[in-house]
């Protein structure tokens, strides 16, 4: 087992209730220094109140939890209990550095500190080592700080700073609402409009998404940003910040400078904006009044792309990349598991990957969200011991580097 997050935890959890021994049967390899996967790296604002939520771990749940105290730490908290709870051996700090296999059905999983042989592999090693900053003419030349949704760690890194905030998902717009404080001087920008979703986020929406998702990756295409499948929510908070002009779409990037960015759009003067997206421009055109201070200040110009040829040139102190992540699977390079489409092919249970029998997926795909991923952890215990035939045999053995 490969990564301790939510999808990694839930095969485990399947692991030992099917019988199997943690550190005799299985063996959970985690490159973090503590329980709480990519969680435990969020920043401190990000309260469990404010996170898209986090899904309960098999016959284990969080029962009311301080929703005001940082996602990190009650999820690092709650992944420890899960872990004493079934007694799980978990083997960390543990970087897999690449998975082959030199013999028939037996998986050598080298690390940076011990290797492993084993004759399944369950990989739920998500996206947060793999941070994505997308590559801009003059970006070589900019002096100024650069952060990441990985690096960011406190809003009062920028107080009083000219930020630069790049990409079109959820922490994005995140960060845009927590800069307000202590920033006047913030500018949106993406590689396309924003894509606001009025629907109600149900669990039949949920499932509606996972199903494109899932279409996508079994015929091996890289799976999309998560936004691109969801949107963003646009609801009376959302609402609220664009019509005080926080979250207000300025246009594309069209080349940076030592300290300053050129982006292509209307302009910096709050008397004109491009396109917000379709479903904002909708409610601006019908006059909604939730979008009052909008329509006294602002005259909305047509445009649903790159379309908008206006060059126009502003100071910048830092750029915030809320550009997302992909999926950290270059361990498994050896053993030529990418598609032509640069996808991994994944079969119809989510989890089986045809091209290395014996490699399990989860947290890749429809099951990159915390349901989805309890749910493919599942799935990709089961598929593991059907694999290996139900043997509660050891399957794993260590070799020491060191």
């Amino acid at each position: 087992m490969i990564g301790a997050g939510q999808a990694g935890l839930s095969a485990a959890g399947t692991l030992h209730r099917r019988g199997l021994v943690s550190g005799k049967d299985f063996a959970v390899l985690d490159g973090n220094q503590g329980p709480g996967g990519a969680w435990r790296h969020r920043w401190n604002a990000l309260t469990l109140g404010r996170a898209h939520g986090v899904h309960d771990l098999p016959g284990f749940p969080l029962d009311n939890p301080d929703t005001w105290r940082p996602a990190s730490q009650v999820v690092g908290e709650y992944y420890g209990a899960y872990e004493q709870h079934l007694g799980l051996e978990v083997i960390r700090p543990a970087k897999v550095k690449a998975v082959t296999q030199p013999q028939h059905e037996l998986f050598y999983i080298a690390t940076d500190g011990a290797d492993f042989t084993a004759n399944a592999v369950i990989n739920a090693t998500g996206t947060w080592e793999t941070p994505n900053i997308p590559y801009y003419h003059g970006l070589e030349h900019f002096t100024g700080k650069q952060w990441h949704t990985k690096t960011f760690r406190d809003v009062e890194d920028f107080r009083n700073q000219r930020v630069l905030v790049v990409g079109g998902g959820a922490s994005s717009t995140q960060f845009l609402m927590m800069l307000e404080k202590v920033t006047d001087h913030t500018v949106w920008v993406s590689r396309s409009l924003p894509r606001w979703n009025p629907e109600h986020f149900s669990p039949d929406w949920g499932r509606r998404v996972e199903e494109r998702v899932t279409t996508l990756v079994t015929a091996g295409k890289a799976p999309r940003s998560v936004v691109s499948n969801t949107g963003l929510a646009l609801n009376t908070e959302s609402l609220d910040f664009i019509n005080r002009g926080v979250l207000v779409f300025r246009g594309f990037i069209d080349s940076f400078g030592s300290d300053h960015v050129t982006l292509n759009g209307p302009g910096p003067d709050g008397a004109t904006i491009n396109s917000q997206g379709p479903a904002v421009d909708d409610l601006l055109r019908a006059g909604d009044p939730r979008l009052a201070q909008m329509h006294r200040n602002t005259e909305i110009l047509p445009g649903h792309g790159t379309d908008i040829h206006h060059q126009w040139v502003t100071p910048i102190d830092s750029i915030l990349w809320g550009t997302g992540f992909q999926h950290s699977l270059g361990h498994f390079d050896p053993l030529g598991i990418r598609s032509v489409h640069g996808g991994v092919v994944v079969d119809k249970d989510g989890v089986t990957i045809p091209a290395a029998p014996g490699v399990f997926l989860v947290g890749y795909g429809a099951s990159a969200s915390t349901i989805g991923a309890t749910r493919a952890g599942r799935k990709a215990a089961v598929a593991a011991i059907d694999h290996l035939g139900q043997s509660t045999e050891s399957n794993v053995t260590y070799r020491k580097l060191f």
